[in-house]
């Protein structure tokens, strides 16, 4: 009788410790899905380049709720979810809004500081590629991607072979690499602008349709 009621509590414990550990195994590997951010978005120009229209064009493409304004002030981020900082500068954008570069960084600064009191998610976009990087791109760059959520940049993945001309790889000096490590920052690469499509597709769970 000893012995039966042994191999029977062995037998139970047995199934109870490969149960466990199942469950455990379950845990570390069933992939977690990311919320999809929120809309209505609000998608602006950081440097006011070209950038922003295809940006808008990006959306529409995408089937984003948006809302698109080339230097809106901090009322229009009222009701919105996720703003998307569209940077690369253009002196004949900057000079036909009336504004130097440290104007154009201190409002966008401004303006990530107000969607942060929302509540309100933030990516920052660099989609002109390498053609689009310069000192003064730059400094709108390390200004404001550090301050977002995710990053989507036209240029190489570390990890990838980047096959297209190299004046479109606005990451050729690891500077989005760098700025998304040392800030913890999600980074999608994309080789062509509308590449963005898919991106924004998969960020705000859109349904595709053909």
């Amino acid at each position: 009788m000893y012995r039966r009621n042994l191999r029977l509590l062995v037998a139970a414990l047995s199934v109870m410790v490969f149960a466990f550990a199942g469950a455990a195994l379950a845990q570390e590997t069933e992939p977690v899905e990311e919320e999809a951010f929120g809309t209505p978005v609000l998608i602006v120009s950081v440097g006011q380049s070209a950038g922003a229209q295809q940006a808008k064009v990006l959306a529409i493409k995408a089937g984003l709720d948006y809302v698109f304004e080339q230097r809106p002030d901090l009322s229009l981020l009222e009701e919105k979810q996720t703003l998307i900082l569209v940077m690369g500068a253009s002196s004949k954008g900057l000079g036909a809004a009336g504004v130097d570069i440290e104007g154009e960084i201190a409002w966008a600064t401004d303006l990530v500081a107000r969607a942060r009191e929302l509540e309100m998610t933030v990516i920052a976009m660099h989609i002109e590629g390498g053609s689009r990087r310069g000192p003064t791109s730059d400094q709108i760059i390390t200004a404001l991607t550090p301050l977002a959520d995710y990053i989507v940049v036209k240029g190489a993945n570390p990890d990838i072979e980047w096959t297209e001309s190299e004046e479109a790889n606005a990451n050729a000096d690891g500077l989005f690499d760098t700025i998304a490590a040392e800030h913890e920052i999600a980074i999608a690469y994309i080789a062509k602008t509308l590449d963005g499509v898919g991106v924004l597709i998969d960020l705000f769970g859109i349904e595709a349709t053909e």
